[in-house]
């Protein structure tokens, strides 16, 4: 049953996470979070432990972990599969901690040839396979984000590929509708041809030619198809907003969210 309720990237609301942020969470309406751990946790004294009992106090259910990214930990590049294997198998263990059954991943960093292409995605699914039995194991699923520009997973076919090499019961799509380029006009059916491996989302508007992420109704997206097309396929998943929000406090920003959640709702 389509009934979306308020999910936020926490790193949007302040990174690295502070006090006013964590006395923010209660009674905020938000209930579910996806926790970039390497911009809110890093160098936080007992941040894990303190983040984990705020969300625990305010009743929000941690459903996604964001793995961390970048050209140094690229597991589609033979040079760095190793470190990328680490920094996933960490982005698990926090999986673990938090008790979210899902992690977003990025299949690869840019920028990446023609050329290079299938090579590159080729690595970055044995990467991934190579971590699927442990992932499988834990009960938590790989969540391949749809990426802009030349990042392997920027289109539908290749995030098929990851679930077809993978298996749909450790694999599915992050749909990140802010990632779409010039190709924001498909987004309503590349979420009827997803179905069941759509199993989160990042929210957020755009120009139509980059990402932006600004809040929805700001740019190009046509929100009701959008909507409507969830509702088709019965999404359950996290509705998570990933936004640059307005507002000179955690608050502040909460408010921006829980307004443009009102706006939306508009189409559920």
């Amino acid at each position: 049953m389509f009934s979306p309720a308020l999910g936020v990237s926490l790193h949007s609301l302040a990174k690295p996470v502070n006090d006013d942020m964590l006395a923010a969470l209660s009674d905020s309406g938000i209930r579910t979070a996806e926790i970039y751990t390497t911009p809110l946790l890093k160098g936080v004294d007992r941040g894990h432990e303190r983040l984990a009992a705020a969300m625990q106090q305010a009743g929000i259910r941690p459903m996604t972990i964001h793995a961390d990214f970048g050209a140094g930990i690229d597991p589609s590049n033979p040079a760095t599969t190793a470190a990328a294997l680490a920094s996933l198998r960490q982005a698990l263990a926090d999986a673990r901690f938090f008790k979210a059954p899902m992690v977003v991943i990025h299949a690869s960093s840019e920028p990446i040839s023609a050329a290079d292409r299938p090579a590159r995605l080729e690595c970055s699914l044995q990467t991934l396979t190579e971590l699927s039995a442990e992932f499988r194991q834990a009960g938590v699923k790989m969540a391949i984000e749809l990426l802009p520009r030349s990042c392997i997973g920027n289109c539908l076919v290749e995030l098929e590929r990851f679930v077809e090499r993978l298996g749909n019961d450790v694999c599915g799509v992050c749909l990140d509708v802010n990632h779409g380029m010039d190709q924001y006009a498909h987004l309503h059916q590349w979420v009827k041809a997803l179905g069941k491996n759509l199993i989160t989302l990042h929210l957020s508007d755009y120009d139509g030619i980059d990402e932006k992420h600004w809040l929805p109704g700001k740019g190009v997206i046509d929100w009701p198809a959008f909507m409507a097309a969830l509702r088709g396929i019965g999404y359950g998943g996290p509705f998570n907003f990933e936004v640059s929000v307005p507002g000179e406090s955690p608050r502040a920003r909460i408010a921006a969210l829980a307004s443009a959640m009102h706006w939306l709702s508009k189409w559920s």
